[in-house]
């Protein structure tokens, strides 16, 4: 503080330069993916193991990374390192990382919905999708692997002990089924479509083709479940394996 002058007082008041605004870090870029996939492997990419069926099954709350790959020796998936950017149709119920391709059920989306995954490879010169099938245990309790134990004989309804058993049943989330009598990598004896009322317990298999398809098949019936594991398929008969003849029996009982 100065002494008075003049009557005035005055005050000399030292001012601190005012702090520069701080900058906006901007983020650095990541790594470029810098991976170029020749023709031959561009057109082999694929997100199933299953050459055939691009088709996958998850229940609500599910979560799995999606990878790509090619088919080696039929049936074999072998990994691909690619640039993709990951996207999941529609957006709603589910989603995924665009860059991992990890990709989650939402624990509440609705048993029966079906979600289109795709990978945009090397920027739109390849996109590669696959139908991924939501489904609950309580709505729909036939999707799994089933393997025959026995059969049902015609009226009487007597057990009987396969000559040579069902070695899978499968029934798929998306509608399809598949019989193989002996299972050997991704052979099938037959394959269509399955409709199914749970309330009424009904079935109706419709073959849409196969390697040997029986001609004693008899698709339409009725199916129970039982708490130790086991499907019954009753006044149904899904036919004899190559090689057996005599007549058919109405029913068979099968476990997980």
């Amino acid at each position: 503080m100065l002494p008075p002058v003049g009557g005035i007082q005055t005050a000399v008041v030292e001012l601190s330069p005012s702090p520069a605004p701080a900058e906006t870090a901007t983020p650095s870029p990541g790594p470029q993916c810098t991976v170029v996939l020749d023709e031959d492997t561009l057109d082999r990419l694929t997100l199933s193991m299953d050459p055939v069926d691009q088709t996958m099954e998850m229940r609500p709350g599910e979560t799995r990374t999606f990878s790509l790959g090619v088919i080696e020796c039929c049936y074999i998936l072998e990994l691909v390192e690619a640039c993709a950017t990951w996207s999941v149709d529609p957006p709603e119920g589910a989603s995924i990382d665009p860059d991992t391709g990890f990709f989650t059920v939402d624990a509440q989306t609705l048993s029966g919905s079906v979600f289109t995954v795709s990978a945009d490879v090397d920027n739109g010169r390849r996109v590669v999708s696959v139908e991924v099938h939501v489904f609950t245990p309580e709505d729909n309790p036939l999707v799994g692997l089933w393997r025959e134990e026995a059969q049902y004989a015609c009226g009487t309804g007597e057990e009987v002990v396969p000559e040579q058993p069902i070695g899978e049943l499968r029934f798929r989330a998306d509608g399809s089924f598949g019989v193989t009598w002996m299972p050997f990598e991704i052979y099938v004896d037959y394959w269509g479509t399955y409709a199914y009322d749970l309330p009424r317990g009904t079935l109706d298999l419709v073959i849409e083709g196969g390697n040997c398809v029986p001609d004693d098949v008899d698709g339409s019936g009725l199916f129970s479940l039982h708490e130790e594991g086991r499907l019954i398929l009753r006044d149904m008969w899904l036919g004899r394996p190559r090689g057996q003849t005599g007549a058919g029996y109405c029913g068979h009982r099968l476990s997980q």
